[in-house]
Protein backbone atom coordinates (compact mmCIF):
# COMPACT_ATOMS: atom_id res chain seq x y z
CA UNK A 1 0.00 0.00 0.00
CA UNK A 2 1.39 3.35 -0.98
CA UNK A 3 1.57 6.30 1.35
CA UNK A 4 -1.64 8.28 1.39
CA UNK A 5 -1.03 12.00 1.64
CA UNK A 6 -2.72 13.85 4.45
CA UNK A 7 -4.57 16.89 3.19
CA UNK A 8 -3.84 20.07 5.11
CA UNK A 9 -7.40 21.23 5.77
CA UNK A 10 -9.14 17.87 5.82
CA UNK A 11 -6.83 16.24 8.38
CA UNK A 12 -4.98 19.02 10.09
CA UNK A 13 -7.69 21.52 10.76
CA UNK A 14 -10.51 19.04 11.13
CA UNK A 15 -8.58 16.17 12.59
CA UNK A 16 -9.56 16.12 16.24
CA UNK A 17 -7.67 12.85 16.34
CA UNK A 18 -8.14 12.76 20.03
CA UNK A 19 -7.12 10.02 22.39
CA UNK A 20 -7.21 7.09 20.08
CA UNK A 21 -5.46 5.37 22.86
CA UNK A 22 -7.26 2.73 24.84
CA UNK A 23 -6.11 2.23 28.38
CA UNK A 24 -6.90 1.58 31.98
CA UNK A 25 -10.25 2.71 33.28
CA UNK A 26 -10.22 5.89 35.32
CA UNK A 27 -10.22 5.50 39.06
CA UNK A 28 -12.81 7.32 41.09
CA UNK A 29 -15.76 7.00 43.34
CA UNK A 30 -18.95 5.69 41.85
CA UNK A 31 -21.63 8.31 41.49
CA UNK A 32 -25.35 7.77 41.46
CA UNK A 33 -26.82 8.73 38.10
CA UNK A 34 -30.33 9.70 37.27
CA UNK A 35 -32.44 7.14 35.50
CA UNK A 36 -33.35 7.46 31.85
CA UNK A 37 -34.64 10.86 30.79
CA UNK A 38 -38.14 11.32 32.13
CA UNK A 39 -41.03 11.01 29.77
CA UNK A 40 -41.71 14.20 27.86
CA UNK A 41 -44.16 16.50 29.62
CA UNK A 42 -47.65 16.98 28.32
CA UNK A 43 -47.79 18.73 25.00
CA UNK A 44 -47.59 22.50 25.22
CA UNK A 45 -46.60 25.28 22.89
CA UNK A 46 -42.83 25.55 22.75
CA UNK A 47 -40.89 28.77 22.41
CA UNK A 48 -39.49 28.97 18.90
CA UNK A 49 -35.91 28.43 20.07
CA UNK A 50 -36.92 25.12 21.70
CA UNK A 51 -37.93 23.59 18.37
CA UNK A 52 -35.61 21.58 16.16
CA UNK A 53 -34.10 22.81 12.92
CA UNK A 54 -36.74 21.25 10.68
CA UNK A 55 -39.45 22.98 12.70
CA UNK A 56 -37.52 26.25 12.29
CA UNK A 57 -37.49 25.69 8.53
CA UNK A 58 -41.20 24.90 8.52
CA UNK A 59 -42.00 28.12 10.40
CA UNK A 60 -40.16 30.10 7.73
CA UNK A 61 -41.72 28.19 4.85
CA UNK A 62 -45.28 28.68 6.12
CA UNK A 63 -44.78 32.34 6.98
CA UNK A 64 -45.12 31.89 10.72
CA UNK A 65 -41.69 33.51 11.19
CA UNK A 66 -39.13 35.11 8.92
CA UNK A 67 -35.52 34.05 8.54
CA UNK A 68 -34.48 37.45 9.87
CA UNK A 69 -36.72 37.02 12.89
CA UNK A 70 -35.14 33.69 13.67
CA UNK A 71 -31.65 35.11 13.17
CA UNK A 72 -32.41 37.94 15.60
CA UNK A 73 -33.60 35.48 18.25
CA UNK A 74 -30.43 33.41 17.83
CA UNK A 75 -28.24 36.52 17.96
CA UNK A 76 -30.00 37.80 21.07
CA UNK A 77 -29.66 34.47 22.86
CA UNK A 78 -26.02 34.27 21.79
CA UNK A 79 -25.27 37.70 23.22
CA UNK A 80 -26.92 36.76 26.53
CA UNK A 81 -25.35 33.32 26.95
CA UNK A 82 -21.94 33.60 25.30
CA UNK A 83 -20.47 35.63 28.14
CA UNK A 84 -20.98 32.66 30.44
CA UNK A 85 -20.48 29.77 28.04
CA UNK A 86 -17.98 31.19 25.49
CA UNK A 87 -19.15 29.14 22.50
CA UNK A 88 -18.67 31.80 19.76
CA UNK A 89 -15.15 33.03 19.05
CA UNK A 90 -15.96 35.17 16.00
CA UNK A 91 -19.52 36.53 15.71
CA UNK A 92 -20.92 37.20 12.24
CA UNK A 93 -24.17 38.83 13.28
CA UNK A 94 -24.31 41.51 10.58
CA UNK A 95 -23.47 39.00 7.85
CA UNK A 96 -26.18 36.70 9.19
CA UNK A 97 -28.75 39.49 9.06
CA UNK A 98 -27.81 40.28 5.46
CA UNK A 99 -28.17 36.63 4.45
CA UNK A 100 -31.47 36.25 6.29
CA UNK A 101 -32.90 39.36 4.59
CA UNK A 102 -31.84 38.18 1.15
CA UNK A 103 -33.15 35.59 -1.28
CA UNK A 104 -32.90 32.09 0.16
CA UNK A 105 -32.90 28.77 -1.67
CA UNK A 106 -35.66 26.25 -1.18
CA UNK A 107 -35.05 23.38 1.17
CA UNK A 108 -35.81 22.13 4.67
CA UNK A 109 -33.15 24.27 6.36
CA UNK A 110 -33.53 27.50 4.36
CA UNK A 111 -33.18 30.43 6.75
CA UNK A 112 -32.36 28.30 9.81
CA UNK A 113 -29.71 29.85 12.10
CA UNK A 114 -26.56 27.83 12.79
CA UNK A 115 -22.87 28.07 13.67
CA UNK A 116 -19.78 27.20 11.65
CA UNK A 117 -16.89 25.52 13.42
CA UNK A 118 -13.68 27.54 13.69
CA UNK A 119 -11.80 24.79 11.85
CA UNK A 120 -13.65 25.46 8.58
CA UNK A 121 -12.48 28.30 6.36
CA UNK A 122 -15.13 30.92 5.64
CA UNK A 123 -14.46 33.64 3.10
CA UNK A 124 -13.98 37.02 4.71
CA UNK A 125 -14.45 35.69 8.26
CA UNK A 126 -11.62 35.08 10.69
CA UNK A 127 -10.81 31.40 10.91
CA UNK A 128 -8.30 30.92 13.71
CA UNK A 129 -8.39 27.12 14.09
CA UNK A 130 -8.50 27.81 17.83
CA UNK A 131 -4.90 28.99 17.69
CA UNK A 132 -2.99 32.13 18.63
CA UNK A 133 -0.97 31.61 15.46
CA UNK A 134 -3.98 32.39 13.24
CA UNK A 135 -5.74 35.18 15.11
CA UNK A 136 -5.54 37.42 12.04
CA UNK A 137 -6.29 34.75 9.43
CA UNK A 138 -9.04 35.89 7.02
CA UNK A 139 -9.56 33.20 4.34
CA UNK A 140 -10.25 34.10 0.73
CA UNK A 141 -12.28 30.94 0.12
CA UNK A 142 -14.96 28.76 1.68
CA UNK A 143 -14.39 25.23 2.86
CA UNK A 144 -16.57 22.78 0.95
CA UNK A 145 -18.86 22.19 3.91
CA UNK A 146 -19.38 25.96 4.21
CA UNK A 147 -20.28 26.09 0.52
CA UNK A 148 -22.76 23.28 1.06
CA UNK A 149 -24.28 24.99 4.10
CA UNK A 150 -24.75 28.22 2.19
CA UNK A 151 -26.36 26.33 -0.70
CA UNK A 152 -28.80 24.79 1.79
CA UNK A 153 -29.77 28.26 3.02
CA UNK A 154 -28.41 27.88 6.54
CA UNK A 155 -27.64 31.22 8.20
CA UNK A 156 -24.45 31.15 10.26
CA UNK A 157 -24.27 33.65 13.12
CA UNK A 158 -20.61 32.99 13.93
CA UNK A 159 -17.64 30.67 14.28
CA UNK A 160 -17.89 28.18 17.13
CA UNK A 161 -15.08 27.47 19.57
CA UNK A 162 -12.70 24.55 19.13
CA UNK A 163 -9.45 23.46 20.79
CA UNK A 164 -6.28 24.38 18.91
CA UNK A 165 -6.46 22.54 15.58
CA UNK A 166 -9.01 20.20 17.15
CA UNK A 167 -6.34 18.21 18.96
CA UNK A 168 -7.98 17.77 22.39
CA UNK A 169 -11.19 16.18 23.73
CA UNK A 170 -12.07 19.44 25.47
CA UNK A 171 -12.66 22.96 24.17
CA UNK A 172 -10.29 25.11 26.23
CA UNK A 173 -8.02 26.86 23.71
CA UNK A 174 -5.47 29.24 25.17
CA UNK A 175 -6.35 31.71 22.41
CA UNK A 176 -9.98 32.11 23.51
CA UNK A 177 -10.45 30.48 26.90
CA UNK A 178 -12.67 27.55 27.90
CA UNK A 179 -16.10 26.80 26.54
CA UNK A 180 -18.42 25.73 29.36
CA UNK A 181 -21.12 23.11 29.49
CA UNK A 182 -24.64 24.60 29.70
CA UNK A 183 -25.75 21.77 31.98
CA UNK A 184 -23.00 22.44 34.49
CA UNK A 185 -20.57 25.27 33.64
CA UNK A 186 -17.86 23.74 35.83
CA UNK A 187 -17.60 20.92 33.30
CA UNK A 188 -16.23 20.62 29.78
CA UNK A 189 -18.32 20.47 26.62
CA UNK A 190 -15.90 17.94 25.18
CA UNK A 191 -14.07 18.56 21.94
CA UNK A 192 -13.40 19.40 19.40
CA UNK A 193 -16.89 20.59 18.40
CA UNK A 194 -17.45 21.97 21.90
CA UNK A 195 -18.62 25.43 20.90
CA UNK A 196 -21.20 24.01 18.52
CA UNK A 197 -22.50 21.58 21.13
CA UNK A 198 -22.76 24.24 23.85
CA UNK A 199 -24.76 26.56 21.59
CA UNK A 200 -27.23 23.86 20.54
CA UNK A 201 -27.62 22.54 24.09
CA UNK A 202 -28.34 26.08 25.34
CA UNK A 203 -30.96 26.71 22.65
CA UNK A 204 -29.02 29.40 20.77
CA UNK A 205 -29.23 27.59 17.41
CA UNK A 206 -31.11 24.36 16.67
CA UNK A 207 -28.16 22.68 14.93
CA UNK A 208 -24.50 23.56 14.49
CA UNK A 209 -21.79 22.42 12.12
CA UNK A 210 -19.23 20.02 13.57
CA UNK A 211 -16.46 17.69 12.45
CA UNK A 212 -15.14 14.37 13.68
CA UNK A 213 -11.65 12.91 13.20
CA UNK A 214 -11.47 10.87 16.40
CA UNK A 215 -14.76 11.49 18.16
CA UNK A 216 -15.27 15.23 17.86
CA UNK A 217 -18.96 15.11 16.96
CA UNK A 218 -19.80 12.23 19.27
CA UNK A 219 -17.86 13.42 22.32
CA UNK A 220 -19.42 16.92 22.55
CA UNK A 221 -22.86 15.44 21.80
CA UNK A 222 -22.28 13.01 24.67
CA UNK A 223 -21.15 15.76 27.03
CA UNK A 224 -24.01 18.14 26.18
CA UNK A 225 -27.00 15.81 25.91
CA UNK A 226 -27.30 15.96 22.11
CA UNK A 227 -27.49 13.58 19.18
CA UNK A 228 -24.39 13.33 16.99
CA UNK A 229 -23.72 11.15 13.96
CA UNK A 230 -20.22 10.57 12.59
CA UNK A 231 -20.88 9.54 8.99
CA UNK A 232 -19.17 6.95 6.83
CA UNK A 233 -16.00 8.02 5.08
CA UNK A 234 -16.86 9.87 1.86
CA UNK A 235 -20.41 10.78 2.88
CA UNK A 236 -19.92 14.55 3.36
CA UNK A 237 -18.52 17.07 0.84
CA UNK A 238 -15.32 17.55 2.86
CA UNK A 239 -14.05 14.29 1.42
CA UNK A 240 -12.07 13.41 -1.68
CA UNK A 241 -12.98 9.77 -1.12
CA UNK A 242 -9.43 8.58 -0.32
CA UNK A 243 -9.06 5.42 1.72
CA UNK A 244 -7.68 6.85 4.95
CA UNK A 245 -9.32 10.20 5.52
CA UNK A 246 -10.17 10.36 9.19
CA UNK A 247 -12.36 13.42 9.39
CA UNK A 248 -15.95 13.84 8.31
CA UNK A 249 -18.23 16.82 8.78
CA UNK A 250 -21.76 16.90 10.12
CA UNK A 251 -23.91 18.57 12.76
CA UNK A 252 -24.81 18.25 16.40
CA UNK A 253 -28.58 18.35 16.88
CA UNK A 254 -31.35 17.81 19.40
CA UNK A 255 -33.41 15.56 17.15
CA UNK A 256 -32.50 12.50 15.14
CA UNK A 257 -34.51 13.76 12.18
CA UNK A 258 -32.42 16.95 11.93
CA UNK A 259 -29.24 14.91 11.67
CA UNK A 260 -30.70 12.47 9.18
CA UNK A 261 -32.24 15.18 7.00
CA UNK A 262 -28.99 17.16 6.95
CA UNK A 263 -27.17 14.08 5.74
CA UNK A 264 -29.81 13.33 3.13
CA UNK A 265 -30.01 16.88 1.75
CA UNK A 266 -26.60 18.50 2.32
CA UNK A 267 -24.09 15.63 2.25
CA UNK A 268 -22.43 14.38 -0.92
CA UNK A 269 -24.45 11.73 -2.78
CA UNK A 270 -22.17 10.83 -5.67
CA UNK A 271 -19.77 8.31 -4.11
CA UNK A 272 -21.82 5.15 -4.29
CA UNK A 273 -22.97 5.15 -0.68
CA UNK A 274 -26.52 4.01 0.04
CA UNK A 275 -29.15 6.48 1.12
CA UNK A 276 -29.08 7.38 4.83
CA UNK A 277 -32.85 6.93 4.85
CA UNK A 278 -34.47 3.50 4.84
CA UNK A 279 -37.06 2.78 2.17
CA UNK A 280 -40.59 2.81 3.54
CA UNK A 281 -41.02 -0.86 2.79
CA UNK A 282 -38.01 -1.72 4.96
CA UNK A 283 -40.19 -1.46 8.05
CA UNK A 284 -38.87 -2.13 11.52
CA UNK A 285 -36.47 -5.05 11.63
CA UNK A 286 -35.06 -6.73 14.71
CA UNK A 287 -31.41 -5.73 14.98
CA UNK A 288 -28.61 -7.79 16.49
CA UNK A 289 -26.53 -5.61 18.79
CA UNK A 290 -23.27 -6.44 20.53
CA UNK A 291 -22.16 -4.33 23.48
CA UNK A 292 -19.19 -3.75 25.77
CA UNK A 293 -18.73 -1.90 29.05
CA UNK A 294 -14.96 -2.36 29.18
CA UNK A 295 -12.17 -0.76 27.19
CA UNK A 296 -9.79 -2.65 24.93
CA UNK A 297 -7.64 -3.82 27.83
CA UNK A 298 -10.63 -5.17 29.69
CA UNK A 299 -10.91 -2.39 32.25
CA UNK A 300 -14.30 -1.13 33.37
CA UNK A 301 -15.29 2.44 32.55
CA UNK A 302 -16.76 4.90 35.05
CA UNK A 303 -19.93 3.53 36.68
CA UNK A 304 -22.14 6.18 35.05
CA UNK A 305 -20.80 5.31 31.60
CA UNK A 306 -21.31 1.60 32.24
CA UNK A 307 -24.82 2.29 33.52
CA UNK A 308 -25.63 4.23 30.36
CA UNK A 309 -24.65 1.27 28.18
CA UNK A 310 -26.72 -1.16 30.23
CA UNK A 311 -29.69 1.22 30.12
CA UNK A 312 -29.39 1.58 26.35
CA UNK A 313 -29.04 -2.18 25.97
CA UNK A 314 -32.24 -2.71 27.97
CA UNK A 315 -34.09 -0.09 25.90
CA UNK A 316 -33.02 -1.88 22.72
CA UNK A 317 -34.05 -5.26 24.12
CA UNK A 318 -37.43 -3.84 25.16
CA UNK A 319 -37.85 -2.62 21.59
CA UNK A 320 -37.47 -6.19 20.37
CA UNK A 321 -33.81 -6.21 19.36
CA UNK A 322 -31.36 -8.97 20.25
CA UNK A 323 -28.64 -7.66 22.56
CA UNK A 324 -25.62 -9.54 23.85
CA UNK A 325 -22.12 -8.80 25.10
CA UNK A 326 -19.76 -9.03 22.11
CA UNK A 327 -17.01 -6.79 20.74
CA UNK A 328 -15.08 -6.59 17.45
CA UNK A 329 -11.56 -7.98 17.45
CA UNK A 330 -9.98 -4.52 17.40
CA UNK A 331 -6.38 -4.28 18.53
CA UNK A 332 -5.35 -2.03 21.40
CA UNK A 333 -1.66 -1.14 21.70
CA UNK A 334 -0.86 -1.38 17.96
CA UNK A 335 -3.82 0.82 17.15
CA UNK A 336 -2.91 3.19 19.94
CA UNK A 337 0.59 3.56 18.54
CA UNK A 338 -0.60 3.96 14.96
CA UNK A 339 -3.19 6.60 15.77
CA UNK A 340 -0.75 8.51 17.95
CA UNK A 341 1.75 8.56 15.09
CA UNK A 342 -0.77 9.95 12.62
CA UNK A 343 -2.02 12.45 15.19
CA UNK A 344 1.52 13.63 15.77
CA UNK A 345 2.15 14.06 12.04
CA UNK A 346 -0.85 16.37 12.04
CA UNK A 347 0.96 18.56 14.54
CA UNK A 348 4.09 18.39 12.42
CA UNK A 349 2.07 19.73 9.51
CA UNK A 350 0.85 22.55 11.74
CA UNK A 351 4.39 23.60 12.60
CA UNK A 352 5.42 23.42 8.95
CA UNK A 353 2.44 25.46 7.77
CA UNK A 354 2.95 28.13 10.42
CA UNK A 355 6.62 28.36 9.48
CA UNK A 356 5.69 28.67 5.81
CA UNK A 357 3.23 31.45 6.64
CA UNK A 358 6.10 33.24 8.41
CA UNK A 359 8.33 33.05 5.35
CA UNK A 360 10.21 29.97 6.49
CA UNK A 361 11.25 31.36 9.86
CA UNK A 362 11.29 29.15 12.98
CA UNK A 363 7.95 29.11 14.78
CA UNK A 364 8.06 30.93 18.14
CA UNK A 365 7.25 28.57 20.97
CA UNK A 366 4.50 30.83 22.28
CA UNK A 367 2.66 30.74 18.93
CA UNK A 368 1.41 27.20 19.53
CA UNK A 369 0.05 25.39 22.56
CA UNK A 370 2.13 22.92 24.61
CA UNK A 371 0.09 19.94 23.38
CA UNK A 372 0.80 20.85 19.76
CA UNK A 373 4.52 21.03 20.49
CA UNK A 374 4.40 17.76 22.46
CA UNK A 375 2.81 15.99 19.51
CA UNK A 376 5.23 17.58 17.07
CA UNK A 377 8.24 16.35 19.03
CA UNK A 378 7.00 12.76 18.76
CA UNK A 379 7.70 12.72 15.02
CA UNK A 380 9.95 15.75 14.47
CA UNK A 381 12.77 13.55 13.17
CA UNK A 382 10.60 10.94 11.43
CA UNK A 383 9.98 10.58 7.72
CA UNK A 384 6.40 10.24 6.41
CA UNK A 385 7.29 6.74 5.24
CA UNK A 386 6.50 5.54 8.78
CA UNK A 387 2.86 6.16 7.93
CA UNK A 388 2.96 3.01 5.80
CA UNK A 389 2.68 0.97 9.01
CA UNK A 390 -0.07 3.27 10.31
CA UNK A 391 -2.29 2.64 7.31
CA UNK A 392 -1.56 -1.09 7.46
CA UNK A 393 -2.79 -1.09 11.06
CA UNK A 394 -5.91 0.81 10.08
CA UNK A 395 -6.53 -1.81 7.37
CA UNK A 396 -6.41 -4.49 10.06
CA UNK A 397 -9.00 -2.61 12.11
CA UNK A 398 -11.21 -2.21 9.06
CA UNK A 399 -11.04 -5.96 8.47
CA UNK A 400 -11.99 -6.60 12.10
CA UNK A 401 -14.98 -4.30 11.68
CA UNK A 402 -15.99 -5.96 8.42
CA UNK A 403 -15.95 -9.37 10.09
CA UNK A 404 -17.94 -8.15 13.09
CA UNK A 405 -20.70 -6.60 10.99
CA UNK A 406 -21.26 -9.87 9.19
CA UNK A 407 -22.72 -11.11 12.49
CA UNK A 408 -24.00 -7.94 14.17
CA UNK A 409 -25.83 -4.84 13.01
CA UNK A 410 -24.38 -2.51 15.65
CA UNK A 411 -21.76 -2.29 18.37
CA UNK A 412 -22.83 -0.45 21.54
CA UNK A 413 -20.21 1.12 23.86
CA UNK A 414 -19.70 4.12 26.10
CA UNK A 415 -18.67 7.28 24.29
CA UNK A 416 -16.05 8.19 26.89
CA UNK A 417 -14.41 6.39 29.77
CA UNK A 418 -15.97 8.82 32.25
CA UNK A 419 -18.49 11.68 32.16
CA UNK A 420 -17.43 15.12 30.95
CA UNK A 421 -14.50 16.25 33.06
CA UNK A 422 -14.27 19.54 34.88
CA UNK A 423 -12.74 22.57 33.19
CA UNK A 424 -9.00 22.49 33.81
CA UNK A 425 -8.70 18.70 34.14
CA UNK A 426 -6.99 18.56 30.77
CA UNK A 427 -4.16 20.88 31.83
CA UNK A 428 -1.47 21.74 29.30
CA UNK A 429 0.75 23.37 31.92
CA UNK A 430 1.45 20.09 33.71
CA UNK A 431 3.04 16.74 32.88
CA UNK A 432 1.94 16.06 29.31
CA UNK A 433 3.21 12.48 29.33
CA UNK A 434 0.90 11.79 32.27
CA UNK A 435 -1.94 13.69 30.57
CA UNK A 436 -1.74 11.54 27.46
CA UNK A 437 -1.50 8.39 29.54
CA UNK A 438 -4.78 9.37 31.20
CA UNK A 439 -6.42 10.26 27.89
CA UNK A 440 -6.02 6.64 26.83
CA UNK A 441 -8.68 5.79 29.38
CA UNK A 442 -10.80 8.87 28.67
CA UNK A 443 -11.17 8.35 24.90
CA UNK A 444 -10.81 4.61 24.25
CA UNK A 445 -13.81 3.96 21.98
CA UNK A 446 -14.54 6.66 19.39
CA UNK A 447 -11.40 6.72 17.17
CA UNK A 448 -11.87 3.25 15.71
CA UNK A 449 -14.76 4.37 13.51
CA UNK A 450 -12.53 7.11 12.06
CA UNK A 451 -9.81 4.61 11.23
CA UNK A 452 -12.23 2.13 9.65
CA UNK A 453 -14.43 4.75 8.00
CA UNK A 454 -17.57 3.30 9.58
CA UNK A 455 -20.47 5.39 10.88
CA UNK A 456 -21.09 5.83 14.60
CA UNK A 457 -23.51 7.90 16.65
CA UNK A 458 -23.81 9.28 20.17
CA UNK A 459 -27.27 9.00 21.76
CA UNK A 460 -28.21 10.79 25.04
CA UNK A 461 -28.95 8.31 27.81
CA UNK A 462 -28.68 9.66 31.38
CA UNK A 463 -27.73 12.66 33.52
CA UNK A 464 -25.32 12.26 36.45
CA UNK A 465 -25.78 13.56 40.01
CA UNK A 466 -23.71 16.57 38.87
CA UNK A 467 -26.29 17.20 36.10
CA UNK A 468 -23.83 16.21 33.37
CA UNK A 469 -25.24 14.27 30.38
CA UNK A 470 -23.87 10.85 29.46
CA UNK A 471 -24.55 9.18 26.12
CA UNK A 472 -23.70 5.93 24.44
CA UNK A 473 -22.13 5.12 21.10
CA UNK A 474 -23.59 2.84 18.45
CA UNK A 475 -21.19 1.93 15.66
CA UNK A 476 -22.48 0.37 12.43
CA UNK A 477 -21.39 -1.21 9.17
CA UNK A 478 -19.84 0.91 6.45
CA UNK A 479 -22.45 3.03 4.68
CA UNK A 480 -25.25 1.90 6.99
CA UNK A 481 -26.31 5.22 8.51
CA UNK A 482 -29.92 4.46 7.51
CA UNK A 483 -30.26 1.62 10.01
CA UNK A 484 -28.40 3.59 12.69
CA UNK A 485 -30.86 6.44 12.24
CA UNK A 486 -33.76 3.99 12.35
CA UNK A 487 -32.56 2.60 15.67
CA UNK A 488 -31.89 6.10 17.03
CA UNK A 489 -35.43 7.16 16.14
CA UNK A 490 -36.83 4.19 18.04
CA UNK A 491 -34.72 5.03 21.10
CA UNK A 492 -35.69 8.70 20.80
CA UNK A 493 -39.35 7.72 21.03
CA UNK A 494 -38.87 5.16 23.82
CA UNK A 495 -36.50 7.23 25.98
CA UNK A 496 -36.83 10.86 24.82
CA UNK A 497 -34.28 13.53 25.61
CA UNK A 498 -35.02 16.62 23.51
CA UNK A 499 -37.57 17.97 26.01
CA UNK A 500 -34.78 18.42 28.57
CA UNK A 501 -33.07 21.81 28.73
CA UNK A 502 -30.39 23.14 31.06
CA UNK A 503 -31.61 25.71 33.56
CA UNK A 504 -29.68 28.55 31.94
CA UNK A 505 -31.50 27.98 28.66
Amino acid sequence: MGIVKMKRREFLYGATAIGALAGCSPKGEASSANTAPAAAPAAREKASWMKDALAHGEMIANGQMTALGQAEIAISRSQKLNETLNFIVTPTYDQARDVAKGALPSGPFAGVPTLTKDLQETIGVRTAYGSRAFMKNIPDHDHRIVTAMKAAGLVSIGKSATPEFGFLPTTEPLAFGPTRNPWNPEHSTGGSSGGSAAAVAAGVVPMAQSSDGGGSIRIPANCCGLFGMKASRGRWPDSDGTDWELTVKGFVTHSVRDSQTSMATIAATDRGLPSPVLAKEAGKKAYKIGFATKDGWGNEVHPDCKKAVLMAAKTCADLGHHVEEAAPAYSVQPFNDAFMTLWSFGAKQVVGNVSKAMGGKPVPHEALEPVTWWLYKNVADKDPSVLEAVYAQFAAEREAARAYYQDYDFYLTPVLGEPAVKIGRIDQSGDLDALFDWMRSYVPFTPYANATGHPAMSVPTLWTKDNVPVGVQFEGGFGDEANLFALASQIEEAAPWAHRWPDMA
